[in-house]
């Protein structure tokens, strides 16, 4: 256990952190949030957070390949919204589950635009991770017949759009310059969110200190979460190694609902044990494809494994 590397570390940490800012979210969405408005503020803090790493860039920047880190802030942008839409649609603890999908897209992106061989257990992979997904949108309540799968498929879109982001960062990340691509990355999606300012249906202003509160911590926590995922994929170059751990947000998710309802009495969202207990298949389910998706993937690093 002494020799986990830190690439494991700093993913595991980020789920933590991720599964937290859904639930900051969630009840600032209840306190009168519009998601344009959280989407755009926590875009800026995370633009805010990265801004500084340029300024320890050890190698030339190559200004003529700009274009890299702006096409990959373009998918980071996509799905970042995505993720925000299927919150608001949906309950954390479905959403959090599905987004394990990330794993699997990363690896069929890399394949498709780098050429990165997948084996057959990968495609095994993709078919658990499918029943997974099937069994997570069984998990409705009566009257809601169409907030789990518009939440689904918007998350499954939000997976999509990042497992292209960490494929991108982790071609183009080190060849870039990892600390200036991450600064013009997350800059181009402060840019683009900042576009979003006039379709506010309020000013950030008028939302009342403890809707701002959470939404300040869902923000700051969402931000932090993001710079161990975006160094951990560019300096380990192993985006779905990083990914298989950081797909346990949907299992911290869950658990955090569930203790939020026993420890403090308040229900964080109203959903009922049998569908919880459901949702917790599903992402056992999901877990399992992406394991088996990278101990048996030939370009994993061997020190993935914990001894």
């Amino acid at each position: 256990m002494q020799d986990i590397p830190i690439y494991l570390i700093m993913p595991l940490l980020a789920a933590i952190l991720y599964a937290a800012a859904g639930l900051f979210f969630k009840e600032a969405f209840r306190n009168g949030a519009g998601s344009i408005q959280s989407f755009v503020l926590t875009s800026w803090v995370m633009s805010l957070c990265f801004a500084p790493f340029i300024f320890w860039e050890s190698q030339p920047i190559p200004w003529h390949q700009i274009h890299l880190p702006l096409i990959t802030a373009l998918a980071f942008f996509a799905g970042h919204w995505l993720t925000f839409s299927a919150i608001k649609a949906g309950d954390v603890s479905l959403v959090m589950p599905v987004l394990g999908t990330k794993s699997v897209f990363v690896a069929l992106f890399a394949w498709l635009i780098f050429g990165i061989e997948i084996p057959r257990s990968m495609w095994l992979a993709t078919l658990l991770t499918a029943v997974a997904v099937y069994v997570l949108g069984k998990t409705d309540q009566p009257g809601s017949q169409r907030r789990v799968p518009l939440a689904t498929g918007l998350t499954i879109l939000s997976a999509g759009a990042f497992g292209l982001c960490d494929a991108l960062v982790q071609q183009w990340a080190t060849l870039f310059g990892l600390k200036a691509f991450l600064t013009l990355m997350f800059g181009g999606v402060g840019l683009m969110a900042s576009l979003l300012v006039p379709h506010f249906n309020k000013p950030l202003k008028s939302l009342d200190q403890k809707t701002l509160a959470w939404l300040g911590a869902g923000a700051m926590l969402t931000a932090q979460q993001a710079m161990l995922i975006g160094m951990a994929v560019a300096m380990f170059q192993n985006a779905t190694g990083v990914n298989v751990v950081y797909s346990s947000r949907g299992l911290w998710a869950i658990i955090m609902v569930w203790l939020l309802a026993r420890v403090s009495g308040y229900r964080a969202e109203s959903t009922p044990r049998r569908i919880l207990f459901m949702r917790l298949i599903g992402a056992a389910l999901m877990v399992t494809a992406i394991l088996l998706a990278i101990f048996s993937s030939k370009s994993s690093s061997p020190e993935i494994f914990i001894e």
